[in-house]
């Protein structure tokens, strides 16, 4: 899958996510791979991206925090079906279903975007999760 021209910019928001990419690419491409474009499909490596977000998300600046969403964002809104699908089932499901691993919402809220916001409530609906009060 060829790697979309927004990814570096994504990527390049913390050193954190740029090297929880390398690890996911080395991860799919196995100890015998060629250098080239096999690389994890699209969903694949947005959910590490989410995971690893809500595990380290203390570690991530404020900017970066409004940075790395506001990216996010854009690409829901601008960058085509294919990409928004990819972010909300990559990125956020992964986001979201941290919550049982003590990720809060709560704390990242204020810097979702509307199509953010949307597929959260959205995909807690649909999970039976409930909304926390602070983020409706």
């Amino acid at each position: 899958m060829t790697t979309p021209a927004w990814w570096e910019e994504l990527i390049g928001v913390s050193a954190v996510l740029a090297e929880a990419d390398r690890a996911e690419i080395r991860g799919w491409r196995g100890p015998a791979a060629q250098d080239g474009d096999d690389v994890p499909p699209l969903t694949v490596r947005l959910g590490t991206l989410g995971r690893v977000f809500a595990e380290r998300s203390a570690g991530f600046t404020p900017d970066q925090t409004r940075e790395l969403f506001r990216l996010l964002e854009e690409i829901q809104a601008a960058a085509g079906e294919r990409y928004a699908n990819a972010v909300a089932t990559g990125f956020f499901e992964a986001l979201l279903n941290a919550w049982d691993k003590g990720f809060d919402l709560r704390s990242v809220w204020p810097a979702l975007g509307a199509h953010s916001r949307a597929y959260c409530r959205a995909w807690n609906g649909f999970t039976g999760v409930p909304t926390p009060d602070r983020t409706r």
